[in-house]
């Protein structure tokens, strides 16, 4: 029986310590977690340094190979944090001992990314896109993007890499490629991210080493596994840090300039007419008559038409047309007897000068143009149009404007015509119609009404007549028997 306890305590002493090894082990793997980190700080790592060996003083004398390894790998982290500490404080130092030109900003000790944007304009895109690279790549800098568009007007945008004491040379050089529309410099100081990645960098490399050759001493297998997952770790997050520093690094070491080169659009000339009309009954200057003319029926009508140019470039092949005279544009230009001129020329008229011409109507029987000017007079609307044509030739949209006159005729006094006599018996008898139209469409509501009076007042007079027959017919009868003589007894 003493044998057999004895047994049954030594095992379940072993027990208990293994159970101890792995309660506390997580602990101080926690603790190794947290002392390793890149961005704690010194007084921290040696708190926890400290934590975890009052931790491991508290294990058996069994446990203590365990959490050795957990010891060393957080002094070891600790002593590699410090020292990656420093190597980031003296960043600053060997970058202003680099070498670097003097019109970047590594004299003092700062990493800038600097970017540029610029737009231009020019006539011609695809030889000013061919410019701004020669500019670029005899300055040192080459091209890293670009893209051409013809739709809905040619455009280039290019992307440049330059070093950066050429940043600004090259920037200024490529303002004078076109018409300069907008600029834009940007810089962003990435120095303390720098600085904090290869520290960062420096304590994950420590790091990995370390685990390394802990992987070679490992005591057993769950070491191993251990080790090795935290090891995969480590080398991820360190590859993840060693690129993103190279990622900055690559944008300090060369400037990026974005160029978007747009098509210069030329200034269309302002274009413009203006139309003035006067009449007359005088040709003695009728550009000094007035908008409304009353003549006699047979009177003479005398229109001024008087065109200026308003606009930047000559105007020719210019017409003009009237509706009202039957005045087709064709015969405006070309037909010297429609109009005669005062001033200038159908053919061309330079910006501010006029063009003065005059025509000349006959009012016949009251009529211009065959139209009837007696009643309410007419309207004489006079259209002109030219065609700009600037300095290159290329004529430009026509432009056209108008201007309006009246003529009153005055009616004849005297015997109508018979034309005039069957025009106004035309009108009186449609008149006539249209009361007689006017006046059923007034009566139409009413002629149930009427009918039903009119059915009413037949049936009274039949009822009252029937009465009266009804009444006369005893006194007849009473009258034909007083007339008749009394019977014969002896017949």
């Amino acid at each position: 029986m003493a044998v057999g306890q004895g047994r049954r305590r030594r095992e379940n002493v072993g027990g208990g310590r293994a159970r101890s090894r792995l309660f506390f082990f997580p602990i101080v793997l926690v603790l190794l977690l947290a002392a390793a980190c890149g961005e704690d700080s010194g007084d921290e790592s040696e708190r926890m340094m400290a934590e975890a060996t009052t931790a491991a003083a508290s294990l058996s004398d069994e446990a203590m190979p365990t959490t050795t390894l957990a010891m060393v790998l957080t002094k070891e982290a600790s002593a590699e944090m410090k020292e990656a500490s420093a190597v980031g404080e003296s960043a600053l130092e060997s970058s202003a001992a680099a070498g670097l030109p003097a019109t970047t900003p590594a004299d003092l000790g700062r990493d800038v990314i600097y970017t540029g944007t610029i737009s231009v304009r020019a006539p011609d895109v695809e030889a000013a896109a061919r410019e701004a690279v020669r500019i670029v790549q005899g300055l040192g800098g080459f091209v890293f993007g670009q893209q051409v568009s013809s739709s809905p007007e040619p455009q280039s945008h290019l992307t440049f890499k330059v070093m950066p004491a050429d940043f600004m040379p090259v920037l200024d050089s490529l303002s004078g490629v076109g018409e300069l529309v907008d600029k834009r410099i940007t810089a962003d100081d990435v120095t303390e991210r720098i600085v904090d990645f290869r520290s960062r960098i420096a304590t994950a490399e420590a790091s990995v080493l370390r685990l390394r050759d802990l992987l070679q001493e490992a005591p057993d297998l769950e070491n191993v596994a251990l080790i090795e997952r935290e090891l995969v770790q480590r080398e991820t997050d360190l590859e993840t840090l060693r690129g993103r520093l190279r990622t900055l690094t690559d944008l300090v070491s060369l400037a990026t300039i974005e160029m978007a080169i747009l098509q210069l659009q030329e200034p269309v000339p302002e274009t413009g007419i203006d139309v003035d009309a006067w009449v007359s009954d005088t040709e003695e200057d009728p550009c000094l008559g007035s908008d409304v003319l009353e003549a006699s029926p047979d009177d003479d009508a005398y229109f001024c038409v008087q065109v200026e140019n308003t606009g930047e470039v000559a105007l020719t092949d210019v017409k003009v047309s009237s509706e009202a005279l039957r005045l087709r544009s064709q015969e405006a230009g070309t037909d010297q007897r429609s109009f005669q001129l005062v001033a200038g020329s159908f053919d061309r008229i330079e910006p501010g000068e006029l063009l003065s011409a005059v025509l000349h109507v006959a009012i016949s029987d009251g009529r211009i143009a065959g139209r009837v000017a007696t009643r309410g007079g007419v309207e004489v609307g006079f259209e002109v149009s030219g065609t700009p044509v600037p300095d290159d030739g290329v004529p430009l949209d026509t432009v056209t404007n108008y201007a309006i006159t009246f003529v009153v005729v005055d009616e004849e006094e005297g015997p109508p015509s018979f034309f005039d006599s069957l025009g106004s018996g035309y009108r009186g008898m449609v008149r006539a119609l249209g009361y007689v139209v006017a006046t059923i469409g007034l009566l139409l509501p009413f002629i149930p009404v009427l009918v039903v009076i009119g059915a009413l007042y037949w049936w009274i007079r039949r009822w009252i007549r029937g009465r009266r027959s009804d009444r006369s017919i005893p006194a007849r009868l009473s009258s034909n028997r007083s007339q008749d003589p009394p019977d014969n007894p002896n017949d």
